[in-house]
């Protein structure tokens, strides 16, 4: 039995690198506008060593539950976090908004940042490479 070879197409903008079917390379001539990512520091950097308190817990499940409805409307594209659990920790997420005001109205509106659990620093984005989601990133099924 032959199997096809996935197809490849030539990128635009360097005209070397196949791009292929899981492959986004944005053309970095062209910048988005309406575009922008925030990051999320946790103020009390123990929340995260010894626990949180039962008011960071509140305000977390909040910031959690904001985050999945800015999802569902369409105006999250990417959010995630890394693991340490020291003063490098940030959370980030990449949003759609009409304007960098607007997105740091986004921002200072989550729960947690406006509950002082969180900071928040707001930057215009461009994405500029993106492959397919890693299979070791666990989903929640979507609903039926």
């Amino acid at each position: 039995m032959l199997v096809a070879a996935p197809q490849t197409v030539m990128c635009a903008v360097t005209s070397k690198i196949p791009v292929l079917p899981h492959m986004h390379i944005a053309d970095p001539r062209q910048v988005p506008s309406g575009l922008f990512l925030y990051t999320l520091r946790p103020v009390r950097l123990a929340m995260l060593t010894d626990g949180a308190t039962s008011d960071e817990q509140a305000l977390a499940a909040r910031h959690w539950t904001y985050s999945q409805d800015l999802l569902r409307d369409g105006t999250l594209i990417f959010a995630g976090r890394t693991m340490h659990r020291d003063p490098t920790t940030f959370a980030f997420a990449v949003v759609r908004a009409p304007s960098l005001a607007d997105a740091r109205i986004l921002a200072e509106q989550d729960p947690a940042v406006a509950g002082g659990v969180f900071t928040a620093e707001i930057f215009p984005f461009q994405p500029m490479l993106m492959g397919a989601w890693p299979a070791e990133a666990a989903t929640i099924p979507p609903a039926a």
